[in-house]
């Protein structure tokens, strides 16, 4: 589906909401003004500003109910706008890809990496451009974004409805996949015009923490692991054997913790921003470790477990209840059961009251102990790229 016929799915999806959760008025009036507004955009200019002051007029005229019905349905509209051509944006870059393999796609980091060996970048050049690589990116609070998590995550997973439905469309929709889609659009469309949009109280500095972590666990995440792989891909296509071989991309934030005069912004305010930091973390992490074990039934039998893993499994009784279950049900997966554990030792890292301990007079001596482990799992374990999910 092209980006108009995907705005014009969702304007009618909206205009559907409008009919059944207000009135076929109400819709007629937004369509009026929708209508009038882009038809005087093509006007000349005296039938431009003539027909500005009667829409202004028109408007005017609402009483206040109505006008803020018409004024939500714009914002919503728009919202849903801007999300179409978001997808749009992504399924070009996809179908750019397809088309131009096997070579990079246009701005790329291959490209780039590509376009420097060309111009003659040498091998020792891109080595030292690579030891002094860095790139921190600086998260800043807005009080002027007024938008709640929920209409955030409202408008993700519409975005993730459509990226569906254009895969359904593109590989052939199997009968009924598409209608599917559609009512899941109404249904989270229906949602959205139905929540309000905007916080009913001034957002605190651990409002604007945790909206920022939305960001970072829904976007960066996943993103900058992303960017690694794909310039170590490009380096080893391009400069084979150089790698960055270190951290040089970075996430900072002030939020919660800048001492620029706002009062809010107290010590315990941001040892609450590191608290909730950690949280998002440790939690993505256990995620991960859960997922793993449940991937890496790996038999004993077939990879024995490594000599350090096994001294170290052998030193973990009494096991938490979970893991002594899947030592009882899978007692020749040995993988299954380390990975369990260290889950288990990130569920104990979240509990520990690290903001009291920042508060504290006494240092913060607690430390999350599973890398080691992990390292030497990964070590042990000839098919690295299941590991990837977690790094």
């Amino acid at each position: 589906m092209d980006i108009s016929g995907t705005i014009h799915l969702l304007g009618d999806i909206l205009g559907q909401v409008l009919v059944e959760q207000e009135s076929q008025a109400l819709f007629e009036i937004e369509e009026g003004i929708r209508l009038t507004a882009r038809e005087l955009r093509s006007a000349d200019p005296q039938a431009a500003a003539e027909g500005g002051r009667v829409l202004v007029a028109r408007i005017a005229s609402l009483d206040a109910q109505a006008a803020r019905a018409v004024a939500s349905a714009f914002d919503l509209y728009f919202d849903l706008v801007n999300t179409a051509e978001d997808n749009y944006r992504v399924a070009s870059l996809r179908q750019e890809g397809l088309e131009k393999s096997p070579l990079p796609v246009h701005d790329s980091i291959e490209d780039t990496i590509a376009q420097m060996k060309a111009s003659g970048v040498a091998r020792d050049q891109m080595a030292d451009l690579l030891a002094r690589l860095q790139i921190e990116l600086v998260l800043t609070a807005h009080p002027t974004e007024s938008r709640r998590r929920t209409i955030l995550s409202k408008i993700q997973r519409i975005s993730e409805t459509l990226r569906a439905a254009s895969l359904h469309a593109f590989g052939g929709a199997l009968p009924g996949e598409l209608e599917h889609s559609r009512q899941e659009l109404l249904n989270e469309v229906t949602t959205l015009w139905l929540t309000d949009r905007a916080r009913t109280a001034q957002p605190t500095p651990t409002d604007e923490v945790k909206t920022t972590l939305y960001f970072v666990g829904q976007v960066f995440w996943t993103a900058l692991p992303e960017i690694y792989e794909r310039l170590d891909a490009a380096l080893e296509k391009y400069y084979p054997g150089t790698h960055t071989g270190r951290s040089w991309l970075k996430l900072a934030s002030w939020i919660g913790g800048d001492r620029d005069g706002n009062p809010s912004v107290t010590a315990s305010v941001t040892a609450e921003a590191l608290h909730l930091h950690r949280g998002l973390a440790v939690e993505n992490h256990r995620r991960s470790m859960q997922e793993l074990s449940r991937r890496l039934s790996l038999s004993a039998r077939r990879l024995p477990l490594p000599e350090t893993l096994q001294t170290w499994l052998s030193s973990r009784p009494p096991l938490p209840p979970h893991a002594a279950q899947i030592q009882q049900r899978y007692p020749l997966e040995p993988y299954r059961l380390v990975l369990a554990l260290l889950a288990e030792d990130l569920a104990e890292a979240s509990q520990d009251d690290m903001k009291a301990r920042l508060l504290s007079a006494e240092p913060h001596t607690a430390r999350i102990r599973t890398v080691a482990i992990f390292h030497q799992l990964s070590k042990g374990f000839k098919v690295n790229h299941f590991f990837e999910l977690a790094q």
